[in-house]
């Protein structure tokens, strides 16, 4: 019934797309400011994807699948099982990850939400709260530093001009129950915005209960020479792990957990609490400045399904600053923009291990150290107009992370050890505006990417893995961009070869070590068309040829997490009153392991929204419903990469419905 409602809704309004064809719709211009200054996307030379939360309207915000769906080369896994966390990959990078974001760096508003040793959990963040994201696709540490394989940029709703208060409930299948209340307003120069969300989910499979909790309060003052921005986030979630499962077990019966997540209690805990403050200011003529800083701590306690070393916890404090500044002046009688700039960042983490016996209780301890990471980076990036056709950037950067351990836990040894890592990394692009609708651009970058403090864990016991070392990345790419009223798209052929990939290994923990070389080439392709006032069609698709070049007996072998292909389509109609969209993501086969033993078939999945926007004086309600994999299509949720004993495996459920209702008061 409920497909034949959605079908039905969309094929009613069909008819008139022919008429509103021939209506002027333009896109708005769009701008992009993940690199550290505020260009326009068409003459960038750089694959840089852009994704507005007002275009996904009804989503259940689980994780930020749905806003990172339409990005090619971007692959996010571990939706339903918020132990794990999104698991994020671009261009291959992040695919390694067993938890958490890798690889990739994340900010919010401009600050880093990644931790200073390169690792991200995206909890600490209020989906509910983004309107827009920002994806550079490819290696970009000449602009953010270590972990920059790719960037996510997040904006986030800044306090409203006139008094704005929002309440919104939700629920569906799997025990999801969401509720969130929002209010912000501006008075004089002062502005401010305070939100709360509570969500809980029971899961699909048995220990797979997630509660999290998010309260964001931000101020904003406007003053003579600039804006002051600040951001108190806090967070309190739990969340069970179900664990994944060999094949035999997911035939047998794909919704049942992994034994030992039940025998010991598969969980974790999060609190946190984390302060930025920003201030954007205005200089000389056009130039501009940036000042931010970030402070935080997060406790952290989990229970792994395991006895020896099961139990970890940790405490957390970290804290950054950065600065830069934008010079828009002429050289040599030609437009151009220097930025330039630092980032300083420190983390100290207090952690612990104990064994974790039967039941989840905690038994000897095994393991306690101090971790410490500390980066320094500093860069310059320019953008030189060498005509009104051509454009030329150019960026440096150096960076320095140096990596601790100070072992408290003497009985077995001083394990005690720490390690420097540096690089110089450089990018070069070139723009060629081909008429005022089309630009070819190439582009050439390096990266690099230290392990974090997780990864270093040394599979001998305590302090550091030795052996373990970081990757570095080379990348190439020409690409094809076009504007037109209504229609926006982009063709990007690229080539990477990567020295020392990290990769996993799973000895009950899991562990990593560097592979010899690999190589990824690929291609991919976007586009979004505006067909008349109310029908938006978007596509995304993209095809990688990852492999190992040179790694042990995998010489040859691909990759393993990342699909050959990935197609997203997505056909949406939206009016003043009501909206409704439907939307199918297909990926095509990827394997399980290094050794391409387990090879996992691709799927496609379908899901579909519709929703109503009723006004009533100065209210203003928005019922909804959607449905996920709305032909209940059998797929994996994650896969866990090299696991022992083949347990690679989180089913995904089948199709599942939620619905919900939006009030806001102006």
């Amino acid at each position: 019934m409920l497909k034949r409602l959605f079908v039905g809704a969309m094929v009613a309004t069909s008819g008139s797309v022919a008429a509103q064809t021939t209506d002027a719709v333009i896109l708005d211009p769009l701008l992009v400011t993940s690199p550290r200054s505020e260009s326009d996307w068409l003459t960038l030379p750089m694959a840089v994807s852009t994704s507005s939360a007002k275009d996904q309207p009804g989503e259940q915000l689980l994780t930020l699948d749905s806003l990172l769906a339409p990005v090619p080369g971007a692959v996010s896994q571990s939706r339903y099982n918020l132990a794990q966390g999104m698991r994020l990959s671009i261009r291959g990078f992040g695919a390694r990850s067993s938890f958490g974001v890798r690889g990739v760096r994340v900010l919010v508003d401009g600050v880093p939400l990644t931790m200073p040793d390169g690792q991200t959990e995206m909890d600490g963040l209020d989906a509910s709260l983004i309107e827009r994201v920002e994806v550079i696709r490819g290696p970009s540490s000449t602009i953010h530093g270590n972990a920059a394989g790719g960037v996510l940029s997040i904006e986030t709703r800044q306090p409203s001009e006139t008094p704005r208060t929002e309440l919104e409930i939700t629920g569906g299948d799997l025990g999801y129950r969401r509720a969130r209340a929002e209010t912000s307003g501006t008075v004089g120069s002062i502005g401010g915005l305070l939100a709360f969300s509570s969500t809980h989910l029971d899961g699909y499979r048995p220990q797979g209960t997630a509660e999290t909790n998010n309260l964001t309060g931000k101020v904003r003052w406007q003053g003579e020479g600039g804006v002051l921005s600040a951001t108190l986030h806090a967070i309190d979630n739990r969340a069970e792990d179900s664990g994944a499962l060999t094949r035999a077990q997911v035939r047998e019966r794909r919704s049942q957990a992994r034994p030992q997540s039940l025998q010991f209690d598969s969980d974790e805990w999060i609190r946190q609490q984390r302060l930025s403050l920003v201030w954007d200011g205005e200089a000389v003529g056009d130039d501009s400045y940036q000042l931010r800083s970030y402070y935080g701590r997060r406790e952290f306690g989990n229970r792994l399904p395991l006895l020896a070393n099961g139990q970890t916890s940790f405490d957390r404090w970290f804290a950054g600053v950065g600065a830069q500044r934008t010079f828009r002046r002429e050289w040599l009688g030609l437009p151009n923009q220097l930025t330039v700039g630092l980032d300083l960042e420190s983390q100290r983490d207090e952690r612990s291990r104990n064994d974790n016996l039967i039941g989840g209780t905690t038994g000897a301890l095994t393991q306690r150290q101090r971790e410490s990471a500390d980066s320094r980076g500093i860069f310059v990036e320019n953008q030189l107009s060498l005509t009104d056709a051509w454009l030329l950037t150019t960026g440096l950067r150096y960076d320095s992370v140096r990596l601790e351990a100070k072992d408290r836990f003497l009985s077995d040894g001083d394990a005690s050890g720490g390690q420097t890592l540096d690089d110089w990394n450089y990018s070069l692009g070139l723009s060629r505006q081909l008429g005022p609708h089309h630009v070819v651009y190439a582009r050439y970058a390096t990266s690099f990417e230290t392990p974090t403090i997780n990864e270093l864990a040394n599979p001998g016991g305590g302090g550091f893995n030795p052996s373990l070392g970081p990757a570095q990345a080379t990348n190439r790419e020409i690409g094809f961009k076009g504007e037109h009223p209504g229609l926006r798209y982009e063709a990007v052929l690229y080539s990477m070869r990567i020295e020392d990939e990290l990769v996993p290994v799973v000895d009950g923990r899991t562990f990593y070590t560097n592979a010899g070389r690999s190589s990824r080439d690929g291609i991919e392709l976007s586009a979004q068309w505006l067909a008349g006032n109310y029908w938006r069609l978007t596509g995304a698709w993209s095809y990688n040829d990852y492999s190992f070049d040179r790694f042990d007996s995998y010489d040859g072998n691909r990759i393993a997490g990342i699909p050959r292909q990935s197609l997203f389509a997505e056909l949406g109609y939206d009016r003043e009153d009501w909206y409704a969209r439907i939307n199918a993501t297909v990926h095509g086969h990827q394997y399980a392991d290094n050794a391409n033993e387990s090879r996992v078939s691709g799927y496609a999945v379908t899901n579909a929204r519709i929703g109503w926007r009723l006004a009533d004086g100065n209210q203003r309600w928005e019922p909804y419903l959607g449905i996920d994999n709305l032909f209940g299509r059998d797929y994996y949720d994650n896969l866990r990469i090299n696991d022992n004993f083949g347990r690679y495996y989180e089913p995904a459920p089948g199709r599942t419905l939620y619905a919900g209702v939006k009030l806001t008061f102006n």
